[in-house]
């Protein structure tokens, strides 16, 4: 399973990725963390080291030994 991060901290952020998700037709990781247990692959939106949250996520991701791309 292929899943997505990428910047949500204001609402302009989370539309864009959930748009960015629908064209990838990739789940957002924060929608289905039990997806850690069978994904391999995390894939980063840009600007996703500029948000919190999607950090955490690329830190859990490595711990789960995930392939981590740039979508």
């Amino acid at each position: 399973m292929i899943v997505l991060t990428g910047p949500r901290s204001t609402r302009e952020q989370k539309d864009n990725l959930a748009e960015l998700s629908g064209l990838l037709d990739l789940p957002l990781l924060q929608h289905h963390e039990d997806a850690l247990l069978t994904a391999t692959t995390l894939y980063r939106a840009a600007g996703w080291d500029t948000c919190p949250l999607a950090r955490a996520d690329v830190d859990v991701a490595e711990c789960y030994g995930l392939l981590i791309k740039n979508a």
